[in-house]
Formats: C-alpha cells, structure tokens, sequence
C-alpha cells in the first residue's frame, strides 16, 4: 500500500495490510510541517529460525511501532530526538515499512522450546 506523504493531513489516516499471518494496522498523522507520525501494531505469527539449531518455528508478535517519516533527508534545527524514517520520492510505501519492521524483528535472537531446556 502507497500513499503520497502530501496526502496525509492533520487528521489520522487508517491504514490495515496483511502480509503472510501478520497485520499490520495503524495511522499515519500530520505531526509537524516536515514530519508524518506513524504509529502501529504489527500483530500475527511469523516463520522465523532457531539461534540454535536453526529449525523454523512460529513466533507470536503483538508490536507496537511509532516512529516518524521525513520527506526526503531530514535536517533537525531544533535537535528534537525522534525515530526518523527517511521516504524517497514523496511516497510512504507501508509494504516496505512493514518488510523492515520484520528484518528487524528477526535480527534478535530466537530459540524454539526443544532449546530452551
């Protein structure tokens, strides 16, 4: 899903996309002239391997995400700390957001019960 970062205003845009078992729900606002807040639940099951002995198993995700979108590359004046995601050509593209919330996700480290022990 692709939306115009000019498209979005002070009121809250719903978004809601699915990708294999996961949901990715949530809104984009106006946060300030140069700034789109997005903020979201990443819920469902994700395939991911063991650290250990690298068999796959599900894990259950119930993330919360919030972060801001800056049209282009973002310069900071007054040396606010927000989390920026920097968009290319003025499109917020939620598929590629949600692609690097789970390579995120899965750069932790994981290990599936038969390990644990």
């Amino acid at each position: 899903m692709k939306i115009g970062f000019n498209k979005v205003g002070s009121q809250a845009i719903p978004f809601d996309i699915s990708k294999e078992k996961l949901k990715f729900s949530g809104t984009l606002e106006k946060f300030s002239r140069s700034l789109i807040e997005l903020e979201a639940k990443i819920t469902g099951e994700l395939s991911i391997p063991c650290d250990i002995c690298a068999e796959e198993f599900e894990k259950t995700l119930d993330e919360s995400v919030k972060f801001h979108l800056s049209d282009g590359i973002y310069k900071d004046e007054d040396d606010h700390e927000y989390d920026i995601v920097e968009i290319e050509n003025s499109i917020i593209d939620l598929d590629e957001i949600l692609d690097s919330e789970i390579e995120l996700f899965k750069s932790s480290y994981f290990c599936c019960k038969n390990c644990q022990n």
